[in-house]
């Protein structure tokens, strides 16, 4: 149930956003470049760590869109509920499985990020963009995983479905591209 009373009929997210699209269109923007640009992350990668960060942070409307959206780019459950176990869950490649324990410090524990983590990706296989893009995505989550969860927004499992599916084919352009329309 949201906690302001201008939410009380928000749905999703992107109620928010749109409620103050003059404020939200440059996150939008930013949210679309980190998702969706060209990155050695896969599309579904960049979903998969948003997914973990969002279960890490009990943020359950963000893991019901990441869910639903990972379903619609045609990830299986099962890894998609290896995801919610942690870095060490079934299905998970070696590489993935390094990036959601450097996503579980970078949620948990920021302080005590240090160079041995970075180290410990580029051993994995990944470039420095790859990092890069990575923390930007975990940065990017936790912010919106305290954003929805201080203004109270649930979401239900129809509406996860419904997002799901436009963010898999569209990505957040649409979104911004109303928020800009009402920006002006």
């Amino acid at each position: 149930m949201p906690y302001l009373s201008h939410a009380k009929n928000f749905k999703g997210v992107a109620d928010v956003f749109l409620r103050d699209p003059a404020l939200y269109a440059p996150l939008l923007q930013f949210i679309e470049g980190v998702m969706t640009r060209p990155s050695e992350l896969s599309k579904a990668e960049r979903e998969m760590i948003a997914a973990h960060v969002s279960k890490r942070n009990g943020c359950d409307f963000c893991l019901g869109a990441h869910r639903w959206t990972l379903a619609a780019m045609e990830i299986g459950w099962a890894t998609i509920e290896a995801l919610e176990d942690g870095p060490d869950g079934d299905g998970i490649d070696a590489r993935l499985r390094a990036m959601l324990r450097f996503a579980d410090k970078l949620t948990a524990t920021p302080e005590r990020m240090g160079q041995k983590d970075v180290d410990a990706l580029l051993a994995a296989g990944w470039s420095e963009q790859a990092v890069e893009d990575a923390i930007n995505v975990i940065a990017l989550f936790n912010y919106v995983n305290r954003l929805v969860d201080a203004i109270g927004i649930e979401g239900e499992e129809g509406y996860f479905r419904q997002i799901g599916k436009a963010l898999a084919s569209q990505g957040y352009a649409p979104l911004i591209d109303n928020a800009l329309k009402r920006a002006s």
